[in-house]
């Protein structure tokens, strides 16, 4: 741990975007001892009121980390750390609370013999992660429950879900208990400081002020690009919004002590709350305003939803949107220039990756 807290100039930085990014990149530098602004218009309301409005709020939570297709390459190692982190940061951030833990397992049933075969694979390649095959009882069980003969499916024992609202407010605490400077505005603009010995960064906000800063870390995502075209970099990112809908189901006869924390058939989700009552999310359109054909076709299932979907009602319904880079990975992780670095653009996987690249922003960060 840089222990900046006992200089006399310590390092100062400013994380711009309030979204899981923003808050778990702000916590690990927080504790690394930076004195850290976290910049958001809404930091203070709406993200208090944890309302669904933006992407980390209306995610499911959703950690596929273990039972990923690879097993070497960037997007792998993200997802092996961020799952080691997970454990620790949740020891750190929950201390002797119960209020948050990974709920698993997690179940995938395969919707093609491509996708068989791929599960094959990872359940070969992977034992030591704790994924196996499912056996002929459980796929007969899923069967019976989705009303289609499946071909199979796998059992991820250390994936899961983390609660997101949970996971949200206890950041919020957390960036409270380590003084965590929060700004309720918007950047409107950054500056490079030409004077040597001026900090690195001037930021202008809304409210016509601004600060100098040593460091700029932005996890804003679709805002990324607005902030850095005048100075000169093309970051392209697209949006794509993620849909939830809950269902009050008719029949509760169903057999709910079988089901995971998370089961994903056709790259949906269901998340089971008690016998009447079922989570459905998918991220599944692009653009910024949920449509009802997209939201129908999640729910039909491709035309094969079960009886016990079709019957139910809808209670409530929220969603998201996610920015996706153009034509590059995700997320991005960058510097682009001393002092100035990105976060984002985390798609789907937001949660799941937020403690693997905060950690990447303070390991550039430390090197300097």
């Amino acid at each position: 741990m840089n222990n900046q807290k006992e200089k006399k100039n310590p390092i100062e930085i400013s994380v711009i975007g309030g979204g899981i990014a923003g808050m778990t990149t702000a916590f690990h530098l927080g504790k690394k001892g930076y004195r850290v602004n976290l910049i958001d218009p809404k930091i203070n309301s709406e993200i208090n009121n944890l309302n669904p409005q933006n992407g980390s709020q209306a995610a499911l939570g959703v950690l596929m980390g273990n039972c990923y297709k690879r097993s070497s390459g960037r997007a792998f190692l993200l997802r092996n750390k961020s799952m080691q982190l997970w454990k620790e940061w949740l020891i750190h951030l929950d201390h002797s609370k119960s209020t948050i833990k990974l709920d698993k397992p997690l179940i995938k049933l395969a919707n093609s013999e491509k996708e068989y075969q791929s599960m094959i694979n990872i359940s070969k390649d992977k034992q030591e992660y704790g994924i196996e095959l499912l056996d002929k009882n459980s796929i007969e069980f899923w069967s019976s429950i989705f009303e289609k003969k499946l071909i199979g499916g796998l059992i991820s024992h250390n994936d899961g879900r983390l609660n997101p609202i949970k996971l949200l407010k206890l950041l919020i605490e957390n960036l409270d208990k380590i003084k965590i400077n929060k700004i309720e505005d918007n950047v409107i603009g950054l500056k490079k400081n030409t004077n040597l010995l001026d900090k690195k960064w001037k930021i202008y906000l809304e409210s016509n002020q601004f600060i100098n800063q040593d460091f700029v870390v932005i996890c804003s995502a679709l805002n990324t690009q607005k902030l850095l075209k005048p100075l000169g970099h093309k970051i392209i990112l697209e949006p794509i919004l993620g849909q939830v809908v809950q269902l009050e189901l008719e029949d509760q006869t169903t057999n709910w002590e079988k089901w995971p924390a998370i089961l994903n058939y056709q790259s949906i989700n269901f998340i089971h709350h008690d016998p009447s009552h079922i989570d459905i999310g998918a991220t599944i359109e692009k653009g910024t305003e949920p449509s009802l054909s997209s939201k129908l076709e999640m729910l039909c299932m491709n035309k094969s939803a079960p009886q016990w979907i079709t019957q139910a009602k809808v209670v409530n319904e929220w969603n998201g949107i996610r920015a996706r880079p153009k034509d590059e990975p995700a997320p991005l992780l960058k510097e682009l220039e001393p002092g100035l670095l990105i976060n984002t653009g985390h798609y789907r996987n937001g949660i799941l990756l937020a403690p693997s690249c905060a950690e990447w922003i303070g390991i550039k960060i430390d090197s300097f």
